[in-house]
This record gives structure tokens, sequence and C-alpha cells, in this order.
């Protein structure tokens, strides 16, 4: 599954296992082929996810949404004016 974080600037891509987004609603676990979503992330929160090696990692997003399909996530980080 594929991880894509999109700001203004640049395009960071990961293969990963899993990636946890901490929602309004709460955290989830996103999985390939996990039902399609668009969310609200909680602004300054931690977003995990276990690359395919096996090593864990973290990005702190400011403000983002996520678009969520079967076979990626991507993190839109909107512009900062």
């Amino acid at each position: 599954m594929k991880l894509l974080i999109i700001d203004a600037d640049k395009t960071v891509e990961h293969a990963v296992n899993w990636v946890e987004l901490n929602t309004p609603v709460g955290n989830m676990v996103i999985q390939e082929q996990h039902v399609p979503i668009i969310i609200e992330l909680l602004p300054q929160k931690e977003v995990l996810f276990e690359l395919t090696t096996g090593k864990k990692e973290s990005v702190i997003v400011r403000q983002a949404v996520a678009h969520v399909t079967r076979e990626q996530v991507k993190i839109l980080v909107p512009l900062v004016l």
C-alpha cells in the first residue's frame, strides 16, 4: 500500500503496511483494502505508519485531510497563508 504526503511544495511517498490516523472520531488504523473514506485529521497530531521493511515512522501534521482508497492513503496538507 502507498502512503502519499502531499503539500504545496512536494509529495513524499512511502510503501507501508499500515497507517494510523488521529481523527475527530478517534484513531483509525488503515490497511490495504480499507473502505474508501475522506476524513479530517486532528491538528498537531502524529501520523504513525509501518514501512514494508517493518520500521515504524511518524510525522506530525499541522492540519490535514486524509483520502483513503483501497490501495493508498493520501494526506493532503493545505497551504498555510
